[in-house]
C-alpha cells in the first residue's frame, strides 16, 4: 500500500473513532482554535455557574452545563453523564466563539467543537458550528485540511494545524449560516 493511501486510510479510521465520542456533532476538530497565548482570548466571570437548557430533549430531559474556571480557562461539566471537557472564550470582531475541548481517556482521540455564543445576565444561547452551509464551504473551497465521514452523515473532521483553523475558518463565523439553531440556557440561582 502507498504512503498517502496508508495515511488516508489511518485518518478515515481515527475520524470514524472520533464520531463515538463527539456524539452528534457535525464539525469536529482534532486541534483548537484558541490558543492560550491569543490576545483575542478572554474570560468572563459572567458564563461562570450552573446554566440548564431551556427546551427538554425528546425524552423531556434538559441538559445542565457546570462552568468553573480552571488553569487554562474554563471547565465544563454536561450532563446527567457529568462529561466533563475545558473551553476557551475568543472574541472575533463583535462575536464570542466557543472552543470547547472534550477530553478522552483511552483509545478515542480528543476533539474541539466550535460555537457561537451570546451572553446576557442570567440567559446565554450557543450555536454549534454545524451547518449544512459551513460543510458545503469547506468541501467547496478545500483550503482547510479535513476528512467527510459519507458513512455517517458527511461528519467533518478538521484536521488543520491550529494556524490553518484560524486563517480559513475565522473567516466563516462572520456569517450566521455557518452556525445551526440557537440553544438558550438560563442560569440556575
Amino acid at each position: 500500500m502507498r504512503e498517502g493511501t496508508m495515511y488516508r486510510l489511518q485518518v478515515v479510521l481515527l475520524a470514524s473513532i472520533l464520531t463515538l465520542l463527539s456524539g452528534c456533532a457535525s464539525v469536529v476538530s482534532l486541534h483548537p482554535l484558541a490558543m492560550l497565548n491569543d490576545k483575542e482570548r478572554f474570560l468572563d466571570p459572567a458564563l461562570l455557574g450552573t446554566w440548564d437548557e431551556v427546551k427538554t430533549d425528546k425524552g423531556g430531559w434538559r441538559t445542565r452545563y457546570k462552568v468553573g474556571r480552571s488553569e487554562s480557562g474554563y471547565s465544563v461539566t454536561a450532563g446527567p453523564e457529568e462529561i466533563k471537557g475545558t473551553m476557551q472564550i475568543l472574541k472575533v470582531g463583535d462575536r464570542y466563539l466557543l472552543d470547547v475541548y472534550c477530553a478522552s481517556e483511552g483509545a478515542p482521540p480528543p476533539v474541539h467543537l466550535f460555537f457561537k455564543l451570546r451572553l446576557d445576565k442570567d440567559a446565554a444561547w450557543v450555536a454549534e458550528m454545524d451547518s449544512n452551509w459551513l460543510k458545503g464551504e469547506i468541501n467547496t473551497r478545500g483550503q482547510l485540511r479535513h476528512e467527510v465521514l459519507s458513512e455517517d452523515g458527511g461528519r467533518i473532521v478538521l484536521t488543520a494545524s491550529p494556524t490553518d483553523l484560524r486563517r480559513y475558518l475565522l473567516p466563516y463565523f462572520a456569517d450566521d449560516r455557518s452556525f445551526g439553531e440557537e440553544t438558550e440556557l438560563r442560569r440556575i440561582k
